[in-house]
């Protein structure tokens, strides 16, 4: 029998369990303005990487290093009160999940939507689902993620529908499209473009000084450096039971609460890491035989209309 981790649906899309109808229209119903970044992906597929990068070259290279912080300098759209967001100084730097649709474009904001090859999107929403409890899913295999997948079934939609309808935005100046792949092959060469994306005062400030900015966003937005700080905030906000103050301030926090207190009741633990690899082709590494080829006889149906697979042409 297929096992499915929790979630909710509201108004036609589905969600984490966290979410709440209230948080999420607030959310689609948010238009981007002038000074306002946004990082939008599929989940599992370069979302906090890309964000810790542009952070860094918002702030000259210096890191965010308490969770608190971090999670307000870019807050998660559809799960943060839009009161919250309101009050942010601008450039905003947001991230969402959301697809192009729900999420609403404005051509005065920036976009930047990070793609992931599925055969690695799926190993890490597997193991993703694993790691936090809210999920409640510590029997589900690959097999069934894999199927998931397969019916569209996953939060925030069918992979390709949010990946197809971001690719059609690709030729438009203030949308950067970019593959965790690329940015994994080519850090440097990448945070560079998503400098120039950001403006051209912040690309040539990294180059100032013999690139001694440069410098400090490599080094703190490496995997190494992230598995050390960002993995505990990460830990620490949707594993661990939030405060009191913070439950009356964000309903979200309150459905954590309960969660966590279900899966402590449950015994339901926490497995992994949120950071763990951050390599190239695990997907080819560990799926079966039998699950690549259903995979990729997928892939071929649904991209029948497309070159949006040219983003991985060279792994």
């Amino acid at each position: 029998m297929e096992k499915k981790p929790r979630n909710v649906e509201i108004d036609g899309m589905k969600l984490p369990p966290i979410a709440v109808p209230e948080i999420y229209r607030e959310a689609v119903k948010f238009n981007p303005g002038k000074g306002d970044v946004i990082v939008a992906t599929f989940p599992k597929c370069g979302t906090t990487w890309t964000l810790q990068i542009v952070s860094l070259i918002l702030r000259n290279g210096e890191p965010i290093t308490n969770k608190e912080e971090f999670f307000a300098y870019s807050p998660f759209l559809e799960l943060t009160p839009m009161e919250l967001i309101s009050r942010m100084p601008k450039p905003r730097l947001l991230k969402t999940h959301l697809p192009f649709g729900p999420l609403k474009y404005n051509s005065d904001a920036k976009y930047i939507y990070v793609a992931r090859h599925p055969a690695d999107y799926l190993v890490s929403n597997y193991h993703h689902l694993r790691f936090f409890t809210f999920f409640f899913y510590p029997d589900g295999t690959l097999d069934d993620v894999l199927d998931l997948f397969l019916k569209g079934e996953t939060d925030y939609g069918d992979y390709f529908d949010h990946l197809l309808t971001a690719y059609k935005n690709r030729n438009k100046p203030n949308v950067l499209i970019l593959t965790f792949e690329s940015i994994k092959t080519n850090h440097r060469g990448a945070c560079l473009k998503i400098a120039r994306f950001l403006g051209e005062e912040y690309h040539k400030r990294l180059l100032e000084e013999d690139e001694a900015v440069l410098k400090k966003v490599l080094k703190y937005s490496s995997l190494e450096y992230m598995k050390t700080t960002v993995n505990e905030f990460w830990k620490h906000l949707f594993n661990c039971m939030p405060s009191e103050e913070d439950q009356k301030r964000n309903p979200i926090m309150k459905k954590i609460a309960e969660s966590v207190q279900e899966a402590k009741e449950k015994g339901n633990t926490s497995e992994g890491m949120f950071i763990r690899k951050g390599i190239i082709g695990e997907g080819k590494m560990t799926l079966s035989p039998q699950q690549c080829n259903r995979l990729n006889e997928h892939i071929c149906n649904r991209t029948t209309n497309s070159d949006v697979m040219s983003l991985w042409k060279d792994i």
